[in-house]
């Protein structure tokens, strides 16, 4: 049961470089905890083939949104870990997952060149998901993206990133607006879209143009 908060507010804004009058929050969580994201960015795109690296090396698959089809909208979101809500058309309600946001640094030689979207879907039946829209509110930082020594290392950490998403995910909650973001999944049109979520007390520059 998803647990509506009355106190946050809609708005769409603008993913351009950060200017003195406007800049992104740095987030930070200790080993082990998560830390709530004042401002919410949500997402929606296709899923897009990857290296098939979270399913077959990790343990941990991985629904990727389509670089190609979003485009360059992360500038303003940290790379990092986080605990996120999700949806699919087939899923019908908002779901539990973990997403990095990132370059992939502990592959060497094989680092992305610009951020991607990689979200392991919690409550996911194992469906093949490629093609199809995908949502993702972005609700908890967890940890920034860090290079490991190695797969067991990384590994084992995005097993403890799974549980401490959960606990994350069991104490934050959606307000109306941020679960009709989701839904935009089975909206056939425009192929993608970004929007943040920010608490009405944000004083942060807010513009209309949420779409990609």
């Amino acid at each position: 049961m998803i647990t509506r908060l009355p106190v946050v507010l809609a708005c769409a804004v603008a993913l351009r470089p950060p200017t003195a009058s406007r800049i992104p929050t740095r987030l930070q969580a200790a080993a082990g905890e998560w830390q709530a994201c004042e401002r919410r960015f949500a997402v929606r795109g296709p899923v897009a083939k990857g290296y098939g690296r979270g399913g077959k090396e990790l343990g941990f698959a991985t629904a990727n949104l389509d670089a190609d089809i979003i485009g360059d909208v992360l500038g303003d979101l940290e790379k990092g870990v986080y605990a996120a809500f999700y949806q699919t058309v087939a899923s019908g309600e908002p779901k539990r997952a973990v997403v990095n946001v990132g370059v992939a640094p502990t592959f060497e030689g094989q680092e992305q060149p610009v951020k991607l979207v990689e979200a392991h879907l919690l409550d996911h039946d194992g469906s093949d998901l490629y093609g199809d829209a995908l949502a993702l509110l972005m609700v908890a930082f967890i940890r920034p993206e860090m290079k490991f020594d190695g797969i067991d290392a990384l590994k084992a950490q995005i097993g403890a990133d799974c549980e401490t998403a959960k606990s994350a995910l069991a104490d934050v909650g959606l307000n109306y607006n941020q679960e009709g973001f989701l839904k935009t999944v089975s909206r056939p049109t425009p192929p993608s879209a970004t929007q943040w979520f920010v608490s009405r007390d944000d004083s942060g520059v807010v513009d209309q143009s949420p779409y990609v």
